[in-house]
């Protein structure tokens, strides 16, 4: 604060106090102290960043917190069209249309928070003991019974990995019950592992309670895969090469005062102060690595989209607790997040045809359920 630190010493204006002929600190000018008021207690709001085609015309706005998880050749599904994501300029999103694999699809986060981790140990406790289950309703009582038939049920202290194959892909599907913002980041960390394997992902999707993966081919080691060690290299090449760090700096630099949005008479628009903190980013990044706003943007990625500390936990309670299932088609318990696959909220004809996948899925985890006949009893859970 007195000085800016190393890399910003040479700069009048990050010498913000001065000492006193006493020894005290005090502020080294008046205006700093009228800035200041203007620009304490700054809400830092969700940014919208623009989707422009290469060369061409901007498409529309889509959150920010959707942009940080793409990397270059990435595709998604945006204004009835297939891009591919080719990269980031200030608050643009660049991309071009067409491109292979499976889409991702825009979705407005808003301020949706995510499981917490007392409610998730409930849910894996009631999904654990039968003794409970007559306090849920009698449909999800039999789907969890179908479940435990077709596969078995996550228990309580394991992790439940269910992998089989489907249209010619292979699905991986883990019960985590962490939270969408620690699914997400162990969704990325994950595809990068089996990428590395040589199974070829081709993506993931995450909800608060499951992830679930595809390749073209199978998936296997699941102990390798869920190892902790991917919170080191891997975690740390994500996030350097994702926007996540810079993103999460410019909030951390309009916090702390290093960047004014507010002067009198004026107000910085999103895109100046993110041209200004990714230059002082670069420069803090370049010549103090250590410099206290970036151990703090470190923290901030870590505690809020990355969620690593719950992460971290996981890992390290399932650590030799791994319960994997090879099945030859979809589990009852899958169903659910396949249908998350690619998809965002349709109306009309289009939903028909969503509601005919789910039924095909259904019928696919359960057929002997679904075709057996009604004057028949049921089947023997």
């Amino acid at each position: 604060v007195a000085t800016g630190g190393y890399a910003l010493a040479a700069y009048d204006r990050y010498h913000r106090l001065a000492r006193s002929e006493a020894g005290t600190y005090e502020l080294a000018n008046t205006a700093f102290a009228q800035r200041y008021r203007m620009n304490v207690g700054t809400i830092v709001e969700s940014t919208m960043v623009k989707v422009q085609l290469r060369g061409g015309r901007r498409l529309g706005e889509v959150e920010e917190y959707f942009v940080n998880g793409l990397l270059p050749g990435d595709t998604f599904m945006f204004a009835g069209e297939l891009l591919t994501f080719q990269g980031l300029r200030e608050t643009t999103l660049i991309c071009t249309r067409g491109g292979m694999g499976e889409p991702k699809v825009p979705v407005y986060g808003g301020g949706r928070l995510p499981l917490s981790t007392h409610l998730a140990d409930r849910v894996r406790a009631m999904l654990a003991d039968p003794s409970l289950w007559p306090l849920l309703p009698a449909a999800v009582q039999e789907w969890l019974r179908l479940q435990r038939w077709r596969s078995v049920l996550p228990r309580a202290d394991r992790l439940l990995v269910e992998t089989f194959p489907r249209g010619g892909k292979w699905f991986l599907v883990a019960y985590t019950f962490e939270g969408r913002n620690a699914h997400q980041t162990l969704g990325m960390l994950l595809t990068r592992r089996l990428e590395r394997a040589g199974v070829q992902p081709l993506g993931f999707v995450a909800t608060d309670y499951v992830i679930a993966s595809w390749s073209l081919g199978e998936p296997t080691g699941m102990d390798a895969l869920f190892d902790e060690d991917m919170l080191g290299d891997d975690l740390e090449a994500w996030m350097a090469e994702s926007s996540l760090l810079r993103r999460t700096f410019r909030n951390v630099a309009v916090i702390a005062g290093l960047i004014e949005r507010r002067h009198p008479g004026q107000e910085k628009s999103g895109k100046q102060v993110t041209v200004n903190s990714d230059l002082i980013y670069d420069v803090l990044r370049r010549h103090e690595p250590g410099h206290v706003l970036l151990r703090a943007t470190r923290n901030d990625a870590a505690r809020g989209l990355t969620d690593i500390g719950r992460l971290a936990d996981l890992l390290a309670r399932v650590r030799g607790r791994i319960d994997h299932r090879r099945l030859d088609r979809v589990s009852p318990l899958a169903v659910p997040i396949l249908l998350e696959v690619g998809r965002e909220q349709v109306y009309g004809s289009a939903m028909d045809a969503l509601l005919e996948e789910a039924e095909a899925l259904i019928r696919e985890a359960m057929p002997e359920l679904v075709d057996q006949d009604p004057a028949q009893p049921g089947l023997p859970l």
